[in-house]
């Protein structure tokens, strides 16, 4: 149980990682309040790091590591073809844009 543990959550740093160097590269100017120590470099080390732990997970216990990889299989299909075209809430930022319009239209309405 372990095993599939660990295996999840180096899945989950490979991609916060990986997220991390790919949205630095594609909007290097957006407006960040926390800056990642290292920046590129450190996202880098991490997602290399995870990687081996990864790998690290089949070498400890083939079976669990396989268990874990068709659960997160099955899940990554499940919202691949089913899930994400069925979301009900959009962004905050989109809810809060709508919200505005609607209060704008109200106000235009009653004058």
């Amino acid at each position: 149980m372990l095993n599939i543990a660990v295996f999840g959550a180096t899945i989950s740093y490979a991609l916060m990682a990986l997220s991390h160097i790919v949205l630095r590269r594609r909007e290097p100017g957006l407006h960040r309040p926390y800056r990642t120590p290292g920046g590129v470099l450190t996202s880098s080390v991490a997602f290399v790091l995870a990687l081996s732990a990864l790998v690290a997970t089949f070498l400890v216990d083939k079976d669990a590591a396989f268990i874990a990889l068709g659960v997160y299989a099955v899940a990554l299909a499940y919202f691949a073809f089913y899930s994400r075209h069925r979301l009900v809430a959009a962004a905050p930022e989109e809810e809060f844009a709508a919200l505005a319009e609607a209060e704008a239209e109200l106000e235009r309405d009653r004058s």
